[in-house]
């Protein structure tokens, strides 16, 4: 326990309370963040490649276990803005930092009907798809989706809690998913919400920059 205190404390790692049992998850963002900055790009993207080739050649078969989720993600973020614009920027602008390959390649919008029971709706041309639907909802301090999320025929929920931290915004991560998911899909929502969250959801709070489906709409700054 006291190395696991040691590991928090440098914010490498996040818990959370999951009924009589408490988990610990390795919080990516810290490590990702220095890996970008310090490891050149191009041996980045080979390392990358021959790690995931490895792994599916290696690798066991992945097996659906009932009693634990085949994605299960949890992340704590700290953002310098207000918990309002934090809260704002989830509710009423994903399309600022939710995007693509994290929507389908035909997506052209991404918007959240701001209510219980609200959709999550991702359009193309002549169409369009439900991703999620509103069932949690705090005003300004809680947001739980649920859905497909494009996961074949599982189920996720991910959820959002804000709370006041210094000058700004603490932001506590989950998703968990149950289900039959392709194992490159695991791998890539394993990976991918670290990057929404704690770089373009991050970003854009922050800085205003747009990092999603909708980057040419006013931006909130």
């Amino acid at each position: 326990m006291r190395h696991l205190q040691v590991l928090a404390d440098a914010g490498l790692i996040t818990s959370r309370k999951r009924g009589r049992e408490r988990w610990h998850y390795l919080n990516a963002v810290p490590l990702q963040r220095m890996y970008e900055r310090w490891v050149e790009l191009h041996a980045a993207g080979w390392t990358a490649g021959l790690l995931r080739m490895g792994r599916q050649v290696a690798g066991p078969a992945k097996r659906v276990n009932a009693d634990k989720p085949t994605v299960d993600v949890a992340l704590d973020v700290a953002m310098a803005a207000p918990r309002s614009e934090v809260f704002a920027a989830l509710t009423e602008d994903p399309g600022g930092w939710w995007g693509r390959p994290y929507l389908r390649s035909e997506t052209i919008d991404l918007t959240l009907e701001p209510r219980l029971g609200g959709l999550v709706v991702e359009r193309w041309d002549g169409g369009g798809a439900v991703l999620a639907t509103v069932t949690g909802w705090t005003e300004g301090r809680y947001l739980q989706l649920t859905g497909p999320f494009h996961l074949g025929l599982a189920l996720a929920t991910a959820t959002f809690q804000l709370s006041d931290h210094d000058d700004g915004t603490n932001v506590e991560f989950s998703f968990r998913a149950i289900g039959v998911i392709e194992s490159q899909l695991v791998e890539q929502f394993a990976q991918g919400w670290g990057e929404l969250v704690g770089l373009r959801l991050k970003t854009f709070v922050e800085t205003g920059k747009r990092l999603g489906i909708s980057p040419d709409a006013t931006e909130r700054r």
